[in-house]
């Protein structure tokens, strides 16, 4: 049978690499993306690639039912939300199809704090049941662009104050993974569809946050003052800003406690499967600041 992919979250940060990876590796090759409605697709255009659209939503059943019943895949790569993993795995159920699954999930799992967390235990479940082959992909905190979620908003505020709140010791170890690193291992998994199991995926370096902090001034050139605060203080201002503002607001409660978890775990299980072998982070924080740097983000 004639190889066919279906890609959700290709919009998306990690995607979009992928998708670009492909491209070089496999010319012309051949996709289905699920894309909403309202997803900007011309950066998807400019690659080397045979793409086919599906408008709809990734969360509902009747999404996933319209696209399967048309096409019997056989490999899907779900970027978006591993709790979604019920509906794609029901839907799946319904016309008996069992493609190979390359999922994203998160090394969030593992928290105490996380809201979701026993949803993603939940979901890793149902995973596990499933009767064709699947490869998750557990990422710790995705860096790498000024689409990130996470440190591109950090460098920001670093470079426009100068400063950045501690809250408590700010020793806790975290090791984020590129956005590249990672999109290079999903294009691993795609190339070995014998692979089954979890995987978790970390960066090439371990760091504390303080020192994060010290990396990201350095790589700004100027020095990032690191204002030390009470946890407690920043649980309660969190709380009453979530309060507020709800879905607006910039800080959440489980945050600034899950800033206080260690977030490092080792990679060796996908270094020997999935030849995974991370770069450090502060070349990919550099290659970050240079990226928003021309892209006027920040001072140069």
């Amino acid at each position: 049978m004639q190889s066919s992919i279906l890609i959700s979250g290709a919009t998306g940060l990690t995607g979009s690499i992928f998708l670009s990876l492909l491209a070089q590796k496999q010319p012309g090759a051949t996709l289905h993306c699920l894309v909403r409605p309202t997803s900007d697709c011309r950066l998807l255009e400019k690659f080397n690639l045979k793409l086919t659209y599906h408008s709809g939503d990734s969360a509902r059943r009747t999404t996933w039912d319209k696209i399967l019943v048309q096409k019997n895949f056989t490999t899907i790569i779900h970027l978006v939300q591993l709790r979604q993993i019920h509906t794609i795995l029901d839907s799946l159920r319904q016309v008996q199809h069992t493609p190979n699954l390359i999922i994203i999930g998160t090394t969030g799992v593992y928290s105490q704090y996380n809201h979701y967390g026993s949803e993603y235990k939940e979901a890793e479940k149902a995973l596990a049941t499933y009767t064709g082959c699947y490869c998750l992909l557990r990422p710790t905190m995705i860096y790498g662009s000024h689409q990130d979620k996470n440190l591109h908003k950090l460098i920001k505020f670093c470079d426009r104050y100068g400063f950045f709140p501690v809250f408590g010791s700010g020793d806790n170890l975290i090791q984020p993974v590129h956005a590249e690193d990672l999109a290079q291992a999903i294009l691993t998994a795609l190339q070995r569809p014998h692979i089954q199991g979890a995987y978790d995926f970390s960066g090439g370096t371990v760091v504390t946050f303080r020192e994060l902090l010290t990396l990201v001034g350095k790589l700004l050139g100027k020095p990032v003052r690191q204002i030390s605060l009470p946890l407690n203080a920043g649980v309660w201002s969190a709380t009453i800003i979530e309060n507020l503002l709800k879905e607006r607001s910039p800080v959440r409660r489980e945050q600034i406690l899950r800033l206080q978890e260690d977030k490092a775990y080792p990679h060796d299980a996908a270094q020997r499967d999935l030849d995974f072998f991370p770069r450090s982070l502060e070349e990919g924080l550099r290659l970050e600041v240079e990226l928003m740097r021309s892209l006027g983000m920040i001072s140069s």
